[in-house]
């Protein structure tokens, strides 16, 4: 295993999701290189700040104040009992109301962690597996991954080439373009983790605009350095200006058809 290889497994690695003989084969690497243990600790000290805030932040049920008001209940008359049951339904209500934000929120910041690391794998260029025509490279993914890959028709783009590789946790097909600047397309299965839907939506990450977008179960996201017109332009070149670069309309949504059917 190189220093590529390793920094693309970080994630699975410090989640404990490696298999015995790859997690030995990470161990191995960090033992004999300095730069790469300095990254796993970076990497494994934001992990703990990270879940320390959620966990500091998610809200908590009232269990002592829930015991508290039904020992009450049980030492008032019916009126008073009507009375406290009612404050404590609302109580809990607005628990529950605070939890479903909190999961929300949540949501949003894993798409942000796979945006993040949509980035960053982008940004390693990592050699290509596969340098071919679409038609080529979608046959090439056959029974490599759970899923089917399409390409989606970018007008005015050409596939350079493709090869596996991983977003956070997620097995993924990658294709480079190199026209008309470098831009990466993610291609991975997804059963609703990613808070991703089918309007494309343009995040930022690592001086990258990420958009991402949702057809069924499978996910894409193009990682690019072109504008915000730029991507109109590429996504849907027909479609007036975007309004704001948060979300892009449900009318510019990429047409993901295999490329054997490519005009």
């Amino acid at each position: 295993m190189n220093c590529d290889e390793l920094h693309a497994q970080v994630t699975p690695f410090l989640d404990g999701e490696l298999i015995d003989e790859a997690r030995l084969e990470m161990e191995s690497h960090l033992a004999r290189c300095e730069k790469c243990r300095a990254l796993v600790e970076v990497e494994r000290h934001n992990l703990l700040v990270v879940r320390e805030a959620f966990k500091n932040a998610t809200p908590k049920a009232p269990e002592a104040l829930r015991a508290r008001v039904f020992q009450n209940l049980r030492n008032d008359d019916a009126h008073h009992r009507h009375v406290r049951w009612g404050k404590f339904a609302a109580l809990a209500a607005g628990v529950t109301v605070t939890m479903v934000a909190a999961n929300i929120e949540y949501k949003g910041y894993q798409r942000r962690l796979y945006e993040q690391d949509a980035a960053l794998r982008h940004a390693r260029q990592f050699p290509l597996e596969i340098e071919q025509s679409p038609e080529n490279i979608e046959r090439w993914f056959g029974g490599k991954l759970d899923y089917r890959v399409t390409l989606p028709h970018f007008p005015n783009t050409k596939a350079a080439g493709a090869r596996l590789l991983q977003v956070r946790d997620k097995p993924a097909a990658y294709i480079r373009y190199d026209e008309p600047k470098k831009m990466g397309l993610f291609i991975y299965g997804d059963d609703n983790d990613v808070d991703v839907d089918a309007t494309p939506a343009v995040g930022t990450s690592h001086g990258y605009n990420v958009v991402s977008w949702r057809e069924g179960d499978v996910v894409y996201q193009l990682v690019t350095d072109l504008d915000e017109r730029d991507i109109q332009e590429l996504v849907h070149p027909t479609a007036p200006a975007i309004a704001a670069p948060a979300t892009l309309p449900a009318s510019q949504i990429p047409q993901v058809q295999p490329a054997s059917l490519q005009r």
